[in-house]
């Protein structure tokens, strides 16, 4: 299980969504409004189907409001 955290200044609608590093989404984990503060998203290496992904290299990008931010992340199994 990994854990993505996060601090969101002010209520706004959030999506977080993984993607491998050819761009193609994985999961969206979630996507919702959101009140401000410490936020931990967990996934549990799972894809959008439920099936299990490699170890990797993997992109994720988190979207609240005008903010946008994409970050790099290693799966290890």
């Amino acid at each position: 299980m990994t854990s993505l955290r996060y601090d969101l200044p002010e209520q706004a609608q959030v999506i977080l969504t993984v993607y491998d590093l050819m761009g193609r989404e994985v999961i969206q984990l979630t996507n919702t409004i959101q009140e401000a503060g410490f936020r931990s998203v967990k996934w549990n290496a799972t894809d959008m189907h439920g099936k299990p992904v490699s170890a990797g290299v993997y992109l994720y990008q988190i979207r609240a409001g005008e903010f946008v931010q994409t970050r790099k992340m290693v799966l290890l199994k």
